[in-house]
């Protein structure tokens, strides 16, 4: 597993894939040249009524190619954070797990369509609300008929990253992009996809991995897990990937500040919600909150509503109050289209898987 350097998140609007982020669950497959050659992913629609199917890279390529836009976010980013209040399980990222691509590849509601789905209403009526995925690594996970089928949902089972063919750390030869979802929604290596009346089987659908249990829960055993949902739609994230005091000082005024005296800092960044939901603003604070001012968007802000799948990039100056130990903290917190807005501190969504850690972002800097 690997984090995007923080300073870099915001060099590319469009990560590059040299750069972008890696979680695996297990071992990256080897394919060989036959293996690539002889790919395909099985389809199995007999809960519908209708057959199991063999559909090829080249099939999926015959179809019409859609590209889409989409931040990915790893569901324990900034996981640190939660560990500075109380430990939890997992790896102990710090806000590089995002990253953003344009993804190129076969809508997902076309290739069902090929696979046989003719009537979703009818196959939802009948109890199958879950189309399931599986990779070649085992790994398995579901999202709902709905997503899958809806056509301004923009799902795809990608062939493409950033115009160029799939890395293998990024799902060669096929992944599945569910845009606006919790990454692991977004399986990688896709080997068979099924219609079903349930969730997928497996520890990153139904188990622990996934689900965000209650801040007062320290033992997953003490709850039923099968009553908790899963991580699907992301929530709303932001953070700083730059800090510094551009013109407003330099070596020889530096010693004049002192603690309680502002100053004026340049700050620079991202912010993403998932569902679609557009970012409305971004707003900072560098004296904890008794004021704020609003981020200039830079990228990204003319996204279409609804489907604003990727992050904005903003930058902000704004007044910072220096603390008794010479340093400034700067804060952000993004609000989006419904006005969710994120929480001030990560203690109050505290869980012991660290997931979802959404809480106002910080950076601190020294004046001298």
């Amino acid at each position: 597993n690997a984090e995007v350097p923080e300073q870099m998140i915001t060099e590319n609007y469009i990560t590059p894939p040299e750069l972008f982020y890696i979680r695996h669950h297990h071992p990256v497959p080897y394919l060989t040249e036959e293996d690539v050659k002889n790919y395909h992913v099985k389809f199995d629609l007999t809960q519908y009524g209708g057959k199991e199917i063999e559909i090829s890279l080249a099939d999926l390529k015959k179809l019409k190619k859609v590209e889409v836009v989409t931040t990915l976010q790893c569901s324990g980013n900034r996981r640190s954070g939660y560990n500075d209040v109380k430990k939890t399980s997992g790896t102990s990222w710090g806000q590089g797990a995002v990253s953003t691509a344009k993804w190129g590849g076969a809508r997902l509601k076309d290739v069902l369509e090929l696979a046989g789905l003719d009537d979703p209403f009818a196959a939802e009526d009948e109890g199958l609300e879950y189309v399931r995925f599986e990779s070649l690594d085992g790994m398995k996970s579901s999202i709902t008929i709905d997503k899958a089928m809806n056509p301004y949902g923009d799902c795809i089972l990608a062939y493409e990253m950033n115009g160029e063919t799939l890395p293998r750390d990024h799902g060669f030869p096929v992944r599945l992009i569910v845009p606006g979802y919790s990454a692991v929604r977004n399986v990688k290596w896709v080997s068979k996809v099924e219609l079903s009346k349930y969730e997928a089987e497996g520890p990153w659908q139904r188990g622990l991995n996934y689900k965000t249990l209650p801040p007062s829960v320290t033992d997953a055993k003490s709850v039923d897990i099968e009553k908790m949902p899963s991580m699907m739609v992301g929530s709303i994230f932001s953070g700083i990937t730059n800090l510094d005091f551009g013109k407003h000082i330099n070596a020889s005024t530096a010693k004049s500040y002192k603690a309680g005296d502002s100053i004026m800092v340049k700050a620079g960044g991202w912010a993403w919600a998932g569902g679609g939901r557009n970012i409305v603003r971004v707003d900072l604070t560098g004296d904890n909150g008794e004021t704020w001012t609003t981020a200039e968007i830079q990228q990204g802000g003319d996204q279409k509503f609804g489907r604003a799948w990727a992050w904005v990039f903003w930058s902000c100056e704004l007044p910072a109050t220096i603390q008794d130990d010479g340093t400034v903290h700067v804060h952000s917190k993004a609000l989006d289209h419904a006005f969710n807005v994120q929480p001030e501190h990560c203690r109050h969504t505290w869980n012991i898987r660290g997931l979802g850690n959404n809480s106002w972002h910080s950076k601190h800097m020294k004046v001298n």
